[in-house]
């Protein structure tokens, strides 16, 4: 019988049977996983029949002891009455008693990229009710290492705030290393440790792929470009919460390369542009003044299309029309915000040579939108999605301050954001 949230742990992962229970069947069923490097599978036998919801087709595997509790969800892929086997999809592993944290270990899936071979180091500090905390971050291959400088209680309000910094962190690195890559980054395993005892342990299944396409991605396998970013990401202490308030997450998110070339790239990169680009719309007059001047030119609108005999329900129509475009009426166009980003970002001459394919890009999408697929396309669907990518690049690397080299989609020859300038 397992006592120890550690022996469970090592149990766990060293292909050792676990008994475990679930609401599907009585008693309990001996479970052994299966480990193929951030994935888990496992292969179940009960003592009983085994009944479940075939539409949802996933089992809820459970262990609860006075020193810990486990929780396990389970995607069925093969079925018998005594019998299943299935892929992991979550594990949540936590200790009832009050540990010590020393350190926090993350998994992280989608940096195994050759030839890059991961190896940082650096260190935060963390304010929480005006006394600071140090953390020693280590980036090896593909785990994320932070070692606290003083014990705190895990569920202590000190350890939470801090291990929430702590993800935060991880969240910025996974974040900066899918740009380098062009693919999906993200942590799949959190395990809190002290002394070397696991205090506890979280899983996440991960459908990133393993590899990635080198000629569409910025950093290509230029092993010292890539270092570079990472270094300089890691010199900056940037902030989850502004990545995600400046459009930055969504833009690095929509340039997840699937392998495929269709108008779903096209709509997923246009709107990467524009969310980087509009996040904060302008008006043309101030809003207060522009509703005095739209109610009055309803007013006359409305008065004279009766003049004219119009019909009542068109005339509501149409004046429903004016409220519905009100962006559109006191607001400027797409491409007038992509160029005041480049201006401002300090691009002009970026914008000077492509704002014009730009704009045509966007075009298409709308086009595509509103119309479907087109035969009569200005540029290539190839040429809009490179230069909307390229665009996002150069916006990006801005962003991030970053001076180093980085490839546009189409060449082979490096370039630097200051080139633009």
């Amino acid at each position: 019988m397992i006592v120890e949230l550690n022996d469970f742990y090592s149990n766990l992962f060293s292909g050792k049977p676990i008994e475990l229970n679930s609401n599907c069947y009585s008693g309990v069923s001996n479970c052994i996983f299966l480990v193929d490097g951030l994935s888990l599978s496992i292969s179940a036998t009960s003592q009983a029949p085994i009944t479940f919801d075939r539409k949802k087709a996933t089992i809820d595997l459970t262990f609860n002891s006075d020193a810990f509790q486990v929780n396990i969800v389970v995607s069925v892929t093969k079925f018998e009455l005594f019998k299943f086997e299935g892929d992991v999809k979550e594990v949540n592993i936590s200790s009832n008693k009050a540990v010590s944290v020393e350190k926090v270990v993350y998994g992280i899936a989608g940096v195994d990229s050759f030839p890059m071979r991961n190896n940082f180091t650096w260190d935060r500090s963390y304010k929480i009710d005006d006394i600071e905390y140090d953390v020693s971050y280590a980036f090896v291959n593909y785990r994320i290492e932070a070692r606290f400088s003083t014990q705190l209680v895990l569920g202590s309000k000190e350890c939470e705030v801090l291990l929430q910094f702590i993800e935060d962190e991880v969240f910025v690195i996974c974040l900066s290393y899918s740009l380098c890559r062009s693919t999906k980054v993200e942590w799949v395993e959190k395990k809190i440790t002290h002394s070397n005892s696991v205090s506890s342990y979280h899983y996440l299944s991960s459908n990133v792929p393993s590899k990635y396409s080198n000629k569409i991605n910025p950093m290509r396998s230029d092993t010292q470009a890539w270092e570079d970013f990472m270094r300089h990401v890691i010199s900056k202490s940037y902030k989850k919460k502004d990545l995600i308030d400046s459009q930055i997450f969504q833009a690095v998110s929509n340039l997840a390369w699937s392998g495929k070339l269709n108008e779903w790239t096209l709509i997923s990169h246009a709107a990467a542009l524009e969310g980087l680009c509009k996040h904060k719309t302008v008006s043309i007059i101030k809003d207060n003044t522009y509703k005095k001047v739209r109610d009055t030119a309803i007013s006359c609108l409305t008065s004279e299309l009766t003049k004219l005999g119009v019909d009542s329900e068109s005339i509501t129509r149409i004046r429903q029309n004016v409220y519905d475009n009100e962006r559109s009426i006191n607001g400027y166009p797409t491409k007038w915000y992509i160029e005041n980003k480049l201006i401002s970002n300090n691009l002009s001459q970026f914008s000077v040579q492509n704002l014009d394919n730009i704009n045509l890009a966007i075009q298409m999408r709308n086009k595509v939108v509103h119309e479907g697929w087109s035969s009569d396309w200005k540029l290539d669907i190839y040429d809009c999605v490179a230069i909307l990518r390229n665009t996002i690049y150069v916006l990006l690397f801005a962003y991030y301050g970053y001076d180093g080299n980085f490839y546009l989609v189409g060449s082979d020859e490096k370039t630097v954001v200051s080139k633009y300038a």
